[in-house]
């Protein structure tokens, strides 16, 4: 029996609950070591199927969510064990009785190559098609894309098999990784003859599920032959004893489920937290002829923030920006001076660094704020990856739009040193070209009616063009309006320069004053990535008094300046010790 033959027995059918939490919940072990009771345990997780199936389940998942080698920590033949043994015990469970769904996973983790995790997928899929699989869920997904190359794999080595997919969504109707339902809703459409059912699952509890995924299934069953499905947790966990505990009972998760009947869901089943308890009152709901009304407040996928003056970039114009380093105080007097020289001086932005060399400062969405109400002038805040997993980005998207900034420069984050390493941690749950992502998709809807224009960072040196232009058209299709380069000392960027602007995309070019001897050889050999000619440092002595290597120092710049001029769409200062005065001086001259 496959889902259509299910489904054309049974317009809505009831889907099992949780393996992991009830798993750990009967024996007392972690959840992670759950898909290893397939080998250790077997009959638990026999125990666990037949407990759903005897609860009213149709649709039952084989205990292989995380049952790949780098969540599982172990090798391709253990592996292999694992995934022939879960499938193996649900079908003998389910019989005739069911369809088993082979279950996979998104598979996250930073420090493997697509080509690692495409690999991957496809071993697991071709294991599952060994073992005669024909129905595959891919759970628990933050976007459609994650996935698409399994699914493609999928079908093209079995045509005939049956592909369901369900995302995540949190409370605030986002996935994790920043998606709203409109764009879950994009990218699927173009590919719904690829898939058999859709849905979601765990997340969040029914009632914070409903308001969101409503309007979901509303359109894909207007619009689509596709199945539906829904599969909530039991509420929200709470922390108790080192234990993870699900207050809802059984009773109030199978009654608020209930309310998606008339969503005209196909299937409704249960994740985190749920039991076979669970499932048997959802069934005897799904039986039940009275069925409450979706309520029709908070269906809205879009919120309307209030409308602001666009970024100046995406004015067209020769753009003057200069950045400022935060304080590593809670004193923001001198910057504030500084931000007002330069705009005296004509600067149009003011950008904030984001505790450069993992160094912490201030925030600079905080102090691009004050700047820009005390100011009176634009600012482009640095957004910086290292710190902050993806809800913290997130909340810091919120809170600059908020304030009214309209602009924000994506950059992955300096390493920690290594001295700084066992007491600080760095998160790097995404990088810059994934929050360039999470800006546009912002944009599609929180951010509508006033969208925020996303930059990055370029390196025009000459040795590295090839990858930065490859990392250019990456940062492009991710939402990328503009970037800001790496400081220039040579006339041999300016072909980069030139090939970055053939792609459409705003440079803005980045001028560096040199200001001593000391400065100029620091910067020549102690920080990554800087190429400065020795003709230029040169022009430095190791006896020069402050202000006329200061004069030097802006007579480099203003000489670069020149040259750079017609390669670009504005200039990107880099206030040495936020000497302000420097940068107008500069521009004096200019």
């Amino acid at each position: 029996m496959n889902v259509k033959e299910l489904f054309a027995a049974h317009p809505t059918v009831t889907a099992d609950g949780a393996m992991g939490t009830y798993f750990s919940q009967l024996t007392g072990q972690p959840v992670g070591q759950c898909e290893k009771a397939n080998l250790t345990a077997p009959e638990t997780i026999r125990r666990i199927h037949q407990e759903y199936l005897r609860a009213g389940a149709r649709l039952l998942r084989t205990n292989t969510f995380s049952a790949n080698r780098f969540a599982l920590h172990t090798d391709r033949h253990t592996l292999e064990a694992i995934l022939t043994a879960g499938y193996r015990i649900a079908k003998q469970c389910a019989k005739d009785n069911a369809v088993v769904c082979a279950d996979v996973s998104a598979i996250y983790d930073s420090s493997l190559s697509s080509q690692d995790i495409r690999d991957e997928y496809r071993f697991i899929i071709d294991t599952f098609l060994q073992c005669g699989a024909e129905t595959f869920i891919f759970e628990t997904l933050p976007d459609f894309k994650t996935v698409l190359p399994a699914v493609r794999y999928l079908l093209s080595v079995s045509p005939e098999a049956e592909v369901i997919v369900s995302f995540t969504l949190l409370p605030d109707g986002h996935t994790r990784s920043g998606t709203s339902v409109a764009s879950l809703l994009d990218s699927l459409l173009p590919y719904r003859h690829l898939l058999t059912m859709v849905g979601f699952n765990c997340g969040c509890g029914a009632g914070q599920l409903l308001a969101h995924a409503a309007p979901f299934f509303s359109y894909i069953h207007e619009n689509t032959d596709l199945y539906t499905i829904i599969m909530p947790n039991a509420g929200y966990p709470s922390i108790e004893n080192g234990r993870t505990v699900f207050q809802s009972s059984p009773a109030y998760f199978a009654q608020q489920t209930a309310r998606f009947l008339p969503c005209g869901v196909s299937a409704l089943g249960g994740c985190c937290g749920t039991t076979p308890e669970s499932i048997c009152l959802l069934n005897q709901g799904i039986a039940a002829p009275d069925r409450a009304a979706v309520p029709q407040d908070g269906l809205s996928v879009t919120a309307k923030p209030q409308k602001h003056s666009p970024s100046p970039f995406r004015k067209n114009k020769f753009l003057l920006a200069a950045e400022l380093d935060p304080p590593n105080t809670s004193d923001l007097s001198k910057i504030l001076s500084a931000a007002k020289l330069l705009k005296q001086a004509g600067i149009d932005v003011i950008t904030v660094s984001d505790s450069p060399l993992g160094h912490a400062k201030m925030d600079p969405a905080i102090c691009s704020a004050r700047i820009m109400r005390e100011i009176g002038i634009e600012v482009l805040p640095h957004l910086c990856c290292r710190d902050r997993n993806i809800n913290a980005l997130r909340s810091a998207l919120l809170g600059m739009h908020g304030e009214g900034i309209r602009s924000v420069l994506a950059v992955t984050g300096d390493h920690i040193a290594e001295t700084d390493r066992g007491i600080i941690k760095p998160v790097f749950n995404i990088d810059s070209t994934r929050l360039m992502e999470l800006v546009s998709r912002l944009n599609e809807d929180v951010f509508a009616d006033s969208p925020m224009a996303v930059g990055g960072a370029y390196d025009p040196a000459p040795r590295k063009t090839v990858h930065a232009l490859k990392r250019l058209d990456k940062k492009m299709a991710n939402g990328a309006e503009f970037v800001l380069t790496q400081p220039i000392f040579s006339e041999n960027a300016l072909a980069s320069l030139d090939q970055a602007r053939a792609k459409g995309i705003k440079v803005l070019a980045g001028i560096m004053p040199l200001v001593s001897y000391r400065n100029a050889c620091f910067m020549q050999n102690e920080v990554p990535g800087m190429e400065i000619p020795d003709e230029l440092v040169s022009r430095f002595r190791p006896d020069i008094s402050r202000e006329e290597a200061a004069a030097v120092g802006v007579q480099i710049a203003v000489e670069l300046a020149q040259q750079i001029k017609s390669h670009a769409d504005g200039f990107y200062f880099i206030t040495p010790f936020n000497r302000a005065e420097i940068i107008q001086q500069i521009l004096e001259q200019l």
